[in-house]
């Protein structure tokens, strides 16, 4: 399952709070799915959802936020269903009604 998958990239960073991250999960799928007009269980869209739902997962709490910084260390968020819409734009997976 696609979840473990996520699970298991996100390593120390998953809080255990399985729930929060299957309603990103679905929410993204969701998203993925009308971008592309593809069904939801496309494996063509996998790649996408996971990175999105992962960026989405360690930007929680940060949302509205473009740029933060710690000390020295500086982070710079994207928007990330945009990134995910030009990701599956620009790699043809979108699917004409």
């Amino acid at each position: 399952m696609n979840i473990d998958r996520i699970r298991r990239d996100l390593g120390a960073n998953y809080k255990d709070d399985l729930n929060v991250l299957m309603d990103i999960y679905e929410e993204v799928s969701s998203i993925a799915s009308n971008i592309s007009n593809r069904q939801k269980d496309d494996e063509k869209l996998f790649p996408y959802i996971n990175k999105a739902t992962k960026a989405i997962y360690l930007c929680r709490g940060a949302e509205g936020v473009t740029t933060r910084g710690e000390g020295s260390i500086s982070n710079s968020f994207e928007d990330v269903i945009e990134k995910l819409r030009n990701d599956i734009i620009k790699n043809g997976l979108r699917r004409m009604k």
